[in-house]
């Protein structure tokens, strides 16, 4: 006889909740593994590129700067390490306000590309679900282990920023990074949940917010209360502006990008909990 057999009709019922639980803990480290394999190479891979094709010219520009400067110019200016820092300086906020929206928004495509499509379209669904674990569950942890990867991954790049520039990572820094990517990543994981085209529907959302809101958002017409459909993509320069200048960073506006993407993860969690992953 086997053991649900024998087992209470009361223990039976809750057993399966407890084997979910352990089985849902014994993923992260794929989880894990995925990210920093399939996406979190690449986002090193192309921010590091990024990097060095915006900041390596200015680098060449400071010091050929710094060795046309005489003796007496660098004692009047402070000395040379003065001239230098204020120089990396200079640097870094002109780097950061270039480099950071794209690195946020490919990092998040890279992140969230196909995290519930593809195990849809390819049938490993059949193979992750056979035994009792909650879909919404699986992939909202995968959720958040992408973002604390897309964190580590944005530690490691700015670590060898400071190693050969200067320092970059602030609190500040981590702080707009985090919100804007779960802006981004949240669109993606229910797009991703709902649809098989996500990495296609991420973009022509954010083509759409963009042109959108800087079309329309100065208009009186009551349409114009549609375009809180969208996020106000338009304004991650904003974001990004205040992080490299050190300027008081815009919180409602993060909050907005931060409460939109929630939002959008909540919907892409509710998603794979009523729909058959079945459904392509």
């Amino acid at each position: 006889m086997s053991r649900t057999m024998s087992t209470p009709p009361q223990v039976a019922r809750t057993e399966p909740s407890a084997r979910t639980t352990a089985r849902l803990g014994g993923y992260a480290l794929w989880q894990l593994r995925d990210y920093l394999m399939d996406r979190g190479a690449p986002t090193m891979v192309v921010g590091a590129l990024f990097g060095y094709m915006v900041s390596g010219p200015m680098m060449g520009a400071m010091k050929m700067r710094l060795e046309r400067l005489s003796p007496t110019a660098l004692a009047q200016m402070g000395g040379y390490e003065t001239v230098r820092a204020s120089m990396v300086t200079e640097l870094t906020s002109t780097a950061l306000e270039l480099l950071l929206g794209t690195l946020v928004f490919l990092g998040a495509l890279f992140a969230m590309n196909g995290i519930v499509a593809n195990d849809r379209k390819l049938g490993y669904y059949r193979f992750l679900f056979s035994k009792p674990l909650a879909p919404e569950r699986y992939y909202g942890q995968a959720f958040a282990l992408h973002w604390a990867g897309f964190l580590g991954t944005i530690t490691i790049l700015g670590l060898v920023y400071q190693a050969l520039v200067g320092p970059v990572l602030t609190t500040r820094l981590y702080a707009a990074v985090a919100l804007v990517y779960l802006c981004y990543a949240g669109i993606a994981f229910a797009l991703s949940a709902a649809a098989r085209w996500d990495w296609l529907s991420l973009v022509a959302v954010t083509v759409a917010s963009n042109y959108l809101w800087s079309s329309f958002g100065e208009t009186r017409s009551a349409l114009a209360g549609l375009l809180y459909l969208f996020p106000p993509i338009h304004r991650t320069g904003e974001v990004f502006s205040a992080v490299s200048k050190g300027t008081t960073l815009p919180w409602s506006l993060l909050a907005w990008f931060a409460a939109y993407g929630a939002a959008s993860f909540v919907i892409g969690l509710v998603v794979l909990r009523v729909r058959r992953l079945a459904i392509v």
